[in-house]
């Protein structure tokens, strides 16, 4: 039987349902509804609408990302990715995107209240740590981490405790710039950042010192429990990577916020949250009115019934496939069935070195790699690369002459009791096995796996006091 027509007609049908959907909608006048959570088109209490248009009055493009984040790429660094209230977790790629975008001088906003983004950045963490470790001898809980918990201030609220408002503002990278004409910030039901990380050291606005994240939201008396982060803590950090050196004279920008609210329509005329809304896009941007801001919609909680949910599922496999290495090749593969003379010699020209390609002015060896494993889809080359960073880290910092596994087993035996000696070595070995073998193919969720288990013995050994 020849199933090549019928499966033309599937592709075609597939293909124009999205766009046929949109004509439906537009010829029976149906009307555009964001009940989402922070969208920027959500004309609610609870959506964005002032705050884009406030974007728009200031000269700036705001668009929403519905797809996929992979968008951010054509931009080269030329764009502000923002992530406001996510509840869905990155993906890997999404991941190397951010960090791509950073080392391309692009700039980050991230606002999270509940420590959402918390297990999404570990990755992160650790790709930008490895770069700021290169210039900066500060030793940091990772670049971005949320307490999580509700944030109650008995100093400075509005109405209830859980409704802080924030008057200690102090200059930071930023110089200033994102507090400036700002005497109080109004929070709603927010977390803070992690005081440890980098951006909580680099923070610009901290409550008063009666304050803590309380786990318990429901006790109708809250108070301050062990292991609950209390004291003066940050709810805003900048941090401005130029200053380390990283990603050339305009390094990537990142800002963390611990409190979506403060931009919804409810939210944005109380204190001073207008002009902190604004000054946080401009210095974001470095004042470049060229530059788009995207908002990331695409991690918010979209229903599987609403239009834009299921425009975005079909745009992000366009995306994903027309982007991802090698996977791009099988998007275009079914039209050019019966006509590969026509094409061109696929075969990839050889590469000697990298640094001699990818090395460009302004860009350190360990940003050009990562971008260009990301780009390949070699994930072997990712292992090898933080497993080379984690030996050199522990005879460091263990004082040792030459690194051996066994070493690290005896010291993770005490540290870590639930971890095996036979897992431990068998992981070990296949780490070593991918990185004498670079170009071995490895699935994603192998390298996450391998990742948490290197950044265990990261935790274990070497960031904590000896």
């Amino acid at each position: 039987m020849d199933i090549k027509r019928p499966l033309w007609i599937v592709l075609f049908a597939l293909s124009w349902i999205p766009v046929g959907m949109l004509f439906v909608a537009n010829v029976a006048h149906v009307p555009d509804v964001y009940p989402q959570d922070f969208s920027i088109y959500n004309q609610d209490w609870n959506g964005l609408s002032t705050f884009r248009e406030d974007i728009e009055g200031m000269g700036y493009t705001p668009v929403a990302i519905q797809s996929s984040m992979s968008v951010a790429t054509r931009y080269e660094g030329n764009a502000v990715i923002v992530i406001t209230g996510p509840v869905r977790d990155f993906t890997t790629d999404a991941i190397f995107v951010i960090f791509n975008h950073l080392m391309n001088g692009g700039s980050v906003i991230i606002a999270d209240d509940f420590g959402t983004a918390n297990s999404s950045f570990a990755l992160l963490n650790s790709l930008i740590s490895g770069q700021l470790a290169q210039s900066s001898p500060i030793q940091v809980q990772g670049i971005l981490s949320y307490t999580g918990g509700v944030l109650l201030d008995l100093n400075s609220y509005d109405k209830s405790p859980k409704l802080p408002v924030i008057t200690d503002f102090r200059p930071g990278l930023d110089g200033g710039a994102l507090t400036q004409g700002v005497s109080s910030l109004h929070l709603n039901w927010a977390t803070a950042i992690n005081p440890r990380s980098a951006l909580g050291l680099a923070g610009v606005a901290w409550t008063s010192d009666r304050s803590w994240c309380d786990r318990n939201i429901t006790d109708p008396n809250p108070y301050p429990d062990d292991g609950e982060w209390n004291g003066s803590l940050p709810v805003v950090g900048a941090l401005d990577l130029s200053i380390f050196g990283v990603g050339g004279s305009r390094g990537g920008r990142i800002v963390a916020i611990s409190d979506p609210s403060i931009f919804t329509n409810d939210m944005i005329d109380r204190g001073d949250n207008r002009q902190f809304a604004r000054n946080v896009i401009n210095w974001a941007t470095h004042g470049e009115l060229n530059q788009t801001i995207l908002f990331c919609e695409d991690l918010l909680a979209t229903p599987w019934y609403a239009p834009e949910f299921f425009y975005g599922m079909y745009l992000s496999r366009v995306i994903w496939l027309s982007t991802l290495p090698y996977i791009y090749a099988l998007y275009p593969f079914v039209t050019v069935v019966g006509i590969r003379k026509y094409l061109p010699d696929m075969k990839k020209p050889e590469v000697k070195a990298v640094s001699e390609v990818f090395l460009r002015r302004g860009q350190t060896y360990f940003s050009e790699r990562m971008t260009y494993y990301r780009t390949e889809g070699n994930y072997a080359r990712v292992i090898k690369m933080l497993y080379r960073k984690l030996r050199r880290d522990l005879k460091t910092k263990h004082l040792w002459a030459e690194y051996d596994p066994q070493k690290v087993w005896d010291l993770m035996k005490d540290r870590d009791p639930a971890l095996k000696r036979s897992d431990f070595f068998k992981t070990i070995s296949r780490i070593e096995k991918i990185s004498a073998n670079p170009s071995m193919k490895i699935r994603e969720n192998e390298m996450m796996d391998l990742f948490f288990f290197m950044r265990n013995i990261q935790n274990k050994l070497i960031d904590t006091k000896m």
